[in-house]
């Protein structure tokens, strides 16, 4: 019987099975690592996306409402949706003189130290309103409407604002401050997503009306929930005499396994 000769003898099936066995293994760890990897990478992209919106809509806010009306800021909501809205100012004056009651009603009122016009179109004015239902009622005292505003070159000469109707306002302003207002705002937490609403009628509803057509996507995936009151996503505490009106931001991010929170607080430094 012939031996074969040792170079040409095969692989065994036990050790054709184990080269399977550890090749396997291999195999299975490097598609872990790569899984891990890629996953890895996945949560770190969400987090930069979540941080870089939250950043975006934080700074936003803080750089609208503190220019807000004193005293408009409000949150409404329903079993839908939570608000922080607010009005705008569009420019500032010292009025002269302003008819109050008993005086009678008039059309004109002089100011001082307006230097431009307002850079948005805004029909609207607004003296030392108090709460925030003197500013969405309308009808309160505070809110006048307005025609023109013949302003003067020289600033050491009054300009006039032309009022649309013959108007007694509830009370002066302690300084004399008379605001030029827009069209209210509203930041509105809709499902998971925060929508910026504008350019829509003044309203005394707990919640703004809307038509729809107004908005703006500011960010998504919040899992704020507007029913506890630890997840409302706005609040706000009025002014008192030692400090200014806040705002208070509080947005729940949440994407794949990602969940960040973020806490700010506004200022609102302007006084009536």
């Amino acid at each position: 019987m012939t031996k074969t000769p040792e170079k040409q003898r095969g692989f065994t099936l036990v050790e054709l099975v184990t080269v399977i066995i550890i090749l396997g293994i291999l195999a299975t760890s490097v598609s872990e690592f790569l899984r891990y990897g890629t996953q890895s990478y996945t949560n770190a992209t969400d987090r930069e996306e979540i941080i870089s919106t939250a950043r975006f809509v934080i700074e936003r806010l803080n750089r609208e409402v503190r220019n807000a009306l004193p005293n408009s800021l409000r949150v409404t909501s329903d079993n839908s949706m939570q608000c922080l809205e607010y009005v705008p100012i569009a420019n500032s004056a010292i009025y002269l003189d302003i008819p109050v009651f008993p005086e009678v009603a008039a059309n004109n009122i002089e100011v001082m130290m307006l230097q431009s016009l307002p850079p948005t179109a805004t029909n609207l004015l607004s003296i030392y309103a108090l709460n925030s239902n003197d500013i969405y009622n309308k009808t309160t005292g505070v809110i006048a409407t307005f025609n023109n505003i013949a302003l003067n070159p020289d600033l050491s000469l009054p300009s006039a604002i032309t009022l649309a109707n013959d108007t007694l306002f509830v009370s002066e302003s302690p300084t004399n401050r008379l605001y030029l207002i827009e069209a209210p705002i509203a930041y509105c937490l809709v499902a998971s997503s925060l929508y910026r609403y504008s350019n829509y009628a003044y309203s005394n509803e707990n919640t703004p009306i809307f038509d729809g057509t107004n908005r703006s996507l500011m960010a998504e995936y919040l899992v704020n929930n507007i029913n506890q009151d630890s997840e409302l996503p706005f609040k706000t505490v009025p002014a008192t005499l030692q400090r200014n009106g806040l705002a208070l931001i509080r947005l729940i991010f949440s994407r794949n396994l990602e969940r960040i929170v973020f806490n700010n607080e506004i200022q609102v430094p302007n006084v009536p």
